[in-house]
């Protein structure tokens, strides 16, 4: 494999410095001392260069999705065979709408000490990044999320659901192509 390829992989084993490449944000010396390719720094960098050249620029874009928040949630087992939901963690699930269910585990509306920030519209797994991404920069914590139908749910501590609806709006009026 030429340094050039091995570069390129790199870097593509890599999702924020190909981000970075894109946005022309990055300082191709320092980068290059980071990978663990062969070669002398100089070569590296004058390969990421070239590459993020070949690359088309990063383009972001608004999402139209209808944003609200739903308190009270939690995460429930699911038993995938009847659709029913199992009490997990001590979660009341009677008479509990499942939001999204991943395997054995759901996301259900129930008596929980969680919030869940639902999106519907244009959302897609980059705007499901772009979310997670922004929640992560802020400090919230996650304690799920998923995609699925046009529905894209975060959950997290019933205390940062309004400071996460904020940011998730705020995600999705930027999403990286």
């Amino acid at each position: 494999m030429s340094l050039a390829a091995e570069t390129r992989a790199a870097v593509r084993a890599r999702p924020w410095l190909l981000r970075a490449l894109r946005a022309g944000a990055v300082n191709y010396a320092a980068a290059a001392e980071t990978l663990d390719v062969d070669g002398d720094t100089d070569s590296i960098a004058t390969a990421l260069r070239r590459f993020a050249e070949d690359l088309d620029p990063l383009d972001a874009g608004s999402r139209e999705a209808t944003i609200r928040m739903r308190s009270g949630v939690g995460l429930a087992g699911v038993d995938v065979l009847t659709g029913e939901s199992a009490a997990d963690s001590g979660a009341e699930t009677d008479d509990a709408d499942v939001l999204l269910a991943v395997g054995e585990e759901a996301i259900v509306t129930t008596d929980g000490s969680l919030t869940a920030i639902l999106a519907e519209g244009d959302v897609d797994a980059a705007a499901l990044s772009a979310v997670v991404d922004r929640l992560r920069a802020e400090n919230v914590v996650v304690d799920a999320a998923g995609l699925a139908g046009g529905t894209l749910v975060v959950v997290v501590p019933r205390s940062d659901g309004a400071n996460a609806l904020r940011h998730v709006e705020s995600a999705l009026e930027s999403v990286p192509a």
